[in-house]
This record gives C-alpha cells, sequence and structure tokens, in this order.
C-alpha cells in the first residue's frame, strides 16, 4: 500500500470517528435537553390541572372539571391520557380520568407514590403497540402540601421522527463531506506529497546505478523540500568520499606494509617467549621427577622402617639370648669366642639397617608454613596432570590464617600423596576441589583434643571419584594396603601421610561414598590465635 494510500484512510478514518463521536454526543445533548424540556412541560401541566382542582381536594362539579380535562387534551395534542388522584384518609382515591384513545398508565407502585407525595415528579418511557410513549405522575399541592397526584401520558412519536430526520441529514452531510475532503486529500496528497516523493526515488535509482552527479529540485520549503536538500547535501558528501578512496586505499595499503612490518617483529618476540615458556616446562618437568624421586625414596624410607621393625626385634631378641649365653658358667673358651663373633654380626646388621634408614629419610627442618602458599605450589605441581585428565580443579583459600609449624617438604608429601589418590580416582572430566579455613575445636568433624593455641588449621580436598567402600576404609592407612592394580601403588602413600600428620599433631579423616567421591580433611594446629570473621 503506498504511502498517499495510507495517509488519505487514515484521514479519512478520523475523520469519520470525529464525525461519528459528535454525532453521538450531539444526539446524547439533545436528548437531555429534550428530557428536561418534558419535565418542565410536565411540572406546568400539573399547576395547570392544580388549577381546575379546589385547594381542599373535594370536587363539587365533576361536569366541569371533564371540560377542562377536555379542554386540556384538546389543547395539548401530544398528552394521551391524564388521571388524577387525592389522598383520604383511607387511601388514594381516583377523582378524573381522561383519554385521547384507549390505553392504559402505568401501574403506580407503593415507593412511586411515596416519591411523588414527597415533591418528586417520575418520567420513564415506555413502548406500547409499537408507539413510544412518555409517563409522568406529578403532585398536586396546595398551601405547600401534596393533596393529591395527577397521572398523564404523553406521545413521543414526534421527537423520534425529528431525531430520525436529523440522523438522515447529519448523515448525507457527513458522506458528502467524506467526499469533498477525500477529493482534496487526493489531489494535494499527489501534487505536494506523491510527486516529490516520485522524484526522489527517481534519483535514487539513479544514484544506485553509480550517477552521483544527480541533483532533485526542492518543490516546497516544507520537509519533503528540507529531505531534497539533505538529500542533495547527502549525494556531495558521498562523491567527495568517492573522490578520497583513492587516497585512503593509498594509505590503508602503506599501513599495510607497516602492519606486516610489526607483525613480522612481533613473530620474534613471540618466538622468545615460547622459548621462555618451553625452558618453564622443562624445569616442571624437572621439578616432577624429582617430586617423583622424593616419593621413591618415602616408599623406600617406609619400607627400610617396617624391614627394621620386622628384624629389629628378633635380631634383638637373640642378641639378649647371646648374651645370655655367654654369662653362662662353664661354657668354653671356643664357644664364647663363636658367641662373640655371632654377636658382631647382629651388631653389623642391626647398624646396616640404621644407615639404610638414615639415607631414605633426610633430617627435617621446621619452620613457620603458609598452607595456602603451599596447596597453591602443589595444585600448580600437579596442574600437566589434571589437565591431560580434563579433571577441573577448584581452590577456596581463606584470607589471614595463621601460619603451621612443621616440615614444608613433610606437609608436600601428605598433601601430594592425598592429591595423587584424587586424581587417580576421578574419573576423566571429574573434580576436584581444594579448600582452607580456620576451625575452632567445637565445630563439625574437628578433633576432640583441643591443641595448645586453641585453633586448627582445616585443609579438605574433595573428589568426585569412584569412592571407597565402607568395608575398606577402616584399611586404608595400613602400610601396604592399597586398592589399586598392580604395580599402579605400593600402598605407603596414605600410611606415611598420617604418620607426618600426626607427627605434626595434627589429624586426619576421611568420608567416602561409593560413585560419589571421597573428602580427605586434615587438621593441624594454629602456630598463633586469630579471631574468626
Amino acid at each position: 500500500m503506498r504511502i498517499k494510500t495510507k495517509i488519505l484512510l487514515l484521514i479519512i478514518f478520523t475523520l469519520v470517528s470525529i464525525l461519528l463521536i459528535s454525532t453521538y454526543y450531539g444526539h446524547k445533548a439533545i436528548e437531555r435537553d429534550h428530557e428536561i424540556t418534558l419535565l418542565e412541560d410536565a411540572s406546568k401541566t400539573a399547576r395547570q390541572i392544580e388549577s381546575y382542582i379546589p385547594m381542599d381536594g373535594k370536587i363539587h362539579n365533576l361536569e366541569e372539571l371533564e371540560a377542562h380535562f377536555d379542554e386540556l387534551l384538546f389543547l395539548s395534542s401530544h398528552i394521551i391520557r391524564v388521571d388524577t388522584h387525592v389522598f383520604r384518609p383511607h387511601g388514594l382515591e381516583p377523582v378524573l380520568s381522561k383519554s385521547r384513545i384507549p390505553i392504559e398508565l402505568r401501574p403506580l407502585s407503593v415507593s412511586d407514590i411515596e416519591r411523588v407525595k414527597n415533591g418528586e415528579v417520575l418520567m420513564d418511557l415506555s413502548v406500547e403497540g409499537g408507539q413510544n410513549y412518555v409517563n409522568f405522575v406529578a403532585p398536586l399541592r396546595s398551601g405547600g402540601s401534596v393533596f393529591g397526584i395527577t397521572a398523564f401520558k404523553v406521545s413521543h412519536e414526534e421527537f423520534f421522527s425529528m431525531m430520525a430526520g436529523k440522523r438522515k441529514i447529519l448523515l448525507m452531510v457527513a458522506v458528502i463531506s467524506l467526499l469533498a475532503v477525500a477529493g482534496v486529500l487526493v489531489l494535494s496528497m499527489d501534487r505536494l506529497v506523491n510527486r516529490p516523493i516520485q522524484n526522489l526515488l527517481s534519483a535514487i535509482s539513479r544514484v544506485k546505478d553509480g550517477d552521483l552527479t544527480v541533483t532533485v529540485a526542492p518543490a516546497a520549503a516544507d520537509e519533503i523540500g528540507r529531505l531534497t536538500e539533505h538529500f542533495n547535501e547527502m549525494l556531495g558528501t558521498i562523491k567527495k568520499s568517492a573522490d578520497e578512496k583513492e587516497t585512503l586505499l593509498a594509505q590503508i595499503n602503506r599501513h599495510n606494509d607497516e602492519l606486516q612490518h610489526k607483525i613480522e617483529l612481533a613473530t620474534v618476540e613471540l618466538v622468545k617467549r615460547n622459548e621462555a615458556l618451553r625452558r618453564a616446562n622443562q624445569s616442571i618437568y624437572e621439578i616432577q621427577k624429582k617430586l617423583g624421586h622424593s616419593r621413591r625414596l618415602a616408599a623406600v624410607g617406609q619400607l627400610a622402617a617396617t624391614v627394621a621393625h620386622e628384624f629389629g626385634t628378633p635380631l634383638h631378641s637373640v642378641s639378649g639370648h647371646l648374651q645370655l649365653l655367654m654369662e653362662e658358667p662353664n661354657i668354653s673358651a671356643d664357644t664364647t669366642r663363636r658367641i662373640k663373633i655371632m654377636q658382631s654380626q647382629i651388631e653389623r646388621i642391626t647398624l646396616s639397617i640404621q644407615n639404610l634408614l638414615d639415607t631414605t629419610r633426610p633430617p627435617d627442618v621446621y619452620d613457620h608454613l603458609d598452607i595456602n602458599r603451599i596447596m597453591d605450589d602443589i595444585l600448580l605441581l600437579v596442574l600437566p596432570e589434571t589437565t591431560s585428565r580434563q579433571i577441573t580443579v577448584s581452590s577456596d583459600f581463606q584470607e589471614g590464617l595463621p601460619s603451621v609449624y612443621g616440615s614444608s617438604s613433610r606437609i608436600q608429601e601428605v598433601f601430594l600423596n592425598i592429591i595423587d589418590n584424587a586424581i587417580d580416582a576421578s574419573r576423566e572430566g571429574g573434580s576436584i576441589s581444594v579448600a582452607t579455613s580456620l576451625a575452632l575445636p567445637s565445630g563439625k568433624g574437628v578433633p576432640a583434643r583441643v591443641p595448645s593455641t586453641g585453633m586448627w588449621v582445616k585443609v579438605k580436598v574433595a573428589d568426585s571419584g569412584r569412592g571407597i567402600p565402607e568395608d575398606l576404609k577402616e584399611h586404608i592407612f595400613t602400610p601396604f594396603y592399597t586398592t589399586k592394580a598392580y604395580g599402579h601403588g605400593t600402598g605407603l602413600g596414605l600410611a606415611i601421610s598420617q604418620e607426618i600428620v600426626e607427627s605434626h599433631n595434627g589429624n586426619i579423616t576421611v568420608e567416602s561414598r561409593v560413585e560419589e567421591g571421597s573428602v580427605f580433611t586434615v587438621f593441624l594446629p594454629a602456630e598463633h590465635k586469630k579471631e574468626l570473621n
């Protein structure tokens, strides 16, 4: 639909709406004025009837009253029927009724009679036999008091006929006005809107084909004329931009050459940084190798400790028995010499076991430790393994934790063992979370004993792995006990971890559900008291 048609339809719709609304409210105003006029006429008729009836309400000459009513009906051709009643002690008594045609008045209810008795004039519309009537009930007064009522019916056909004629006239005027307005609008729109717009569209088509020399003469000093001027200015700007295009292209080519040179320099810098990254990865690899060596040494140390325990006790017993044999009386010198030889060999075996323990267990160096920093370093060490297995690692470290007094290497060994187990238990795409916090002795899951500082530093490592069956949880801290496949674990990691934690006066607990994961919690004594937030 063209814009001219849209505007024309919009204006016609607006005019029709205005005409309909004005006609409706005009009719309503005429009806209200007519109702007021009818009420005034009814009051005048009631006053006229009052003049026919004596003030005491007693009719002495009924024939004279009938003559007055006949005269009233003759002079007021629109009144169809008149009834008069007076109030008596026994009730409402009819006095006289006159009618042009056989027609009934609307029955009066008790409430209607009371309203008229209070001085109110009642009016309502009715349709009887296809004719429109107005029913009036008005009070009859004498000396300021109501002594009766008069009811009369008035024909309303003349008013309805008049309104129908006015509606026809208004409809004709509206149709003629709409046709005239539509004709004027069509001619005006074609001259003032359609032609200038068509000129603009033609010029736009030529510009689309590449002709930037076209111009459009403004039709008038209105909005479309200003639009034409802006169109001409826009074409001038486009032409100017086209002239500058070659210069811009030359500048772009020059900038491209400069950018290519910068890219080459950036590539050299990127190669250098890649080399630095390779060296960093190599350093991490060396650290991981050392870490593996430390783990193997720890396993050998645990094995040596077990061997020392298993062999030390019987060797000590044998040494004691040899000592008793040497104290026996009447023992020969040759037997004594043999016993001494056996004693020396036992001492040599004991010394060899002790030397093995000394070589696999480096001396511990205790210091004030920041547990958050230790955990951060451990997560960095295991990052390649978790990344390769697509395991999500999250951390939640509480700020401002007190330090822990202990051996950094031994504490690292504890958490490396726990996190390694979490990685082994996690499926590809699983998750591991590490959290540190300050725990009061009264907290849930906190050891019953209270450290000297009154608080614990808590480290919780949770995984979404396969979990530990309930019947196996009591064995996981037993040396050489493992649920891993043959060749993938020694069964010493958790045993060593528990020993280290207990040597630091701490405690380690585990919670686990099959196919839901495990949570290892380590409690270490805080070095000094700190207020909780």
